[in-house]
């Protein structure tokens, strides 16, 4: 049996309907303009010069740790202006972002892609107050490989010439380095073209770590696997998982169950926070499969991805509230271990804390 509404109670009934539809609209409206970045995100400018390749959702980097994006460039007013990038800055990080905090685009890797890094003041100057919204701040230069060679070229070549005085000793020291800086630069050159030709060996790619070991402002760019991961001083505790228990194959992108994986592993690594440690997370891939320039640099950001997501969530790198450690992360490619272990899959992450022995 059913029952029809009487007039008041249609009315009241429509109001309601039309009330809870309101909210549910205001709702809908209110998360789609808060976006990804929360309510409180934080816009800041910052002009350059040139941009060197970055464009609108270009990541931005806090310590490390993606904290933003680019979510406009304007163009420069005149000739000698310049390209103004506009920021988002999650709300969670917006107070680590000072009025005299700096920003600077890097490079991710040799052929990688470019980031932003919002950096603190410099050392030894007091942190400003919090940046305000729209505020401009001040950029770095940006640090490419190319335009340091370019420098220490032009300088060597004034010093070669005797413009700036110098004597005759110091003349034969520079002209030493210089030579040691072609050295490196043409073994660079020389690794780079075996990388794209496939032919890359071991014999090669230690040449030219060697020569570039010889050059002070190269040396920051190179890691040496034997020396990170062969360590006699020091006491090896590790875990290894395959890439598909991280990662999609070939993706540098963390699933799910890898997660899941690794806060089993940051749990174990807070277990050995050992004074003078440190952390090398090593990523590996199958020789078998892919280009060795794209192993390469798939599996530096499996490592980074790992290296990020532990220091993040569990704190790996802090030894407590005022110590920390290193934590290195080291793509490896198709090249193989300093010391092969056949029973190990070919496409793997090894996860290691080093403890110098007493």
């Amino acid at each position: 049996m059913s029952r029809s509404l009487s007039g008041w109670q249609a009315v009241v009934l429509g109001a309601v309907v039309l009330v809870g539809g309101l909210l549910a609209l205001g709702g809908v409206l209110a998360v789609g303009s808060r976006g990804w970045y929360g309510s409180n995100a934080l816009h800041v400018r910052v002009g350059f010069a040139e941009v060197r390749g970055v464009e609108v959702g270009t990541r931005v980097r806090i310590r490390g740790v993606d904290a933003g994006e680019v979510v406009a460039i304007s163009p420069p007013d005149d000739a000698e202006g310049e390209v103004v990038l506009r920021l988002r800055i999650k709300g969670a990080y917006k107070n680590q972002v000072r009025n005299n905090s700096t920003v600077q685009i890097v490079s991710e890797g040799m052929i990688g892609g470019k980031v932003l890094e919002v950096r603190p003041p410099a050392k030894g100057k007091k942190a400003g107050p919090p940046a305000g919204e729209d505020e401009l701040l001040r950029s770095e230069p940006t640090a490419e490989l190319t335009d340091v060679l370019a420098q220490v070229s032009d300088t060597l070549q004034g010093v070669n010439s005797g413009k700036d005085g110098l004597g005759k000793e110091l003349v034969g020291a520079i002209r030493s380095i210089k030579e040691a800086a072609d050295t490196g630069k043409e073994a660079l050159a020389h690794s780079k073209k075996a990388i794209d030709r496939g032919e890359e060996t071991m014999t090669a790619l230690q040449q030219a770590t060697d020569a570039s070991k010889k050059l002070p402002i190269l040396r920051s760019y190179v890691q040496d696997p034997v020396a990170l991961l062969v360590r006699a001083n020091a006491e090896r505790n590790r875990k290894v998982l395959a890439e598909a228990e991280l990662f999609e194959p070939g993706r540098a992108e963390l699933t799910a169950g890898g997660r899941a994986k690794l806060d089993e592993v940051g749990r174990w690594m807070n277990m050995l926070k050992h004074s003078g440690s440190d952390v090398v997370i090593v990523a590996y891939a199958d020789p078998r499969h892919g280009a060795a320039a794209t192993a390469k640099e798939v599996t530096r950001q499996q490592a980074e991805g790992v290296a990020n997501y532990l220091k993040s969530r569990h704190s790996v790198d802090s030894l407590g509230w005022i110590s920390s450690r290193k934590v290195t992360a080291l793509g490896m490619g198709a090249q193989p271990a300093p010391q092969p272990e056949p029973s190990l899959p070919a496409a793997r992450v090894e996860m290691m804390v080093f403890v110098p022995r007493k």
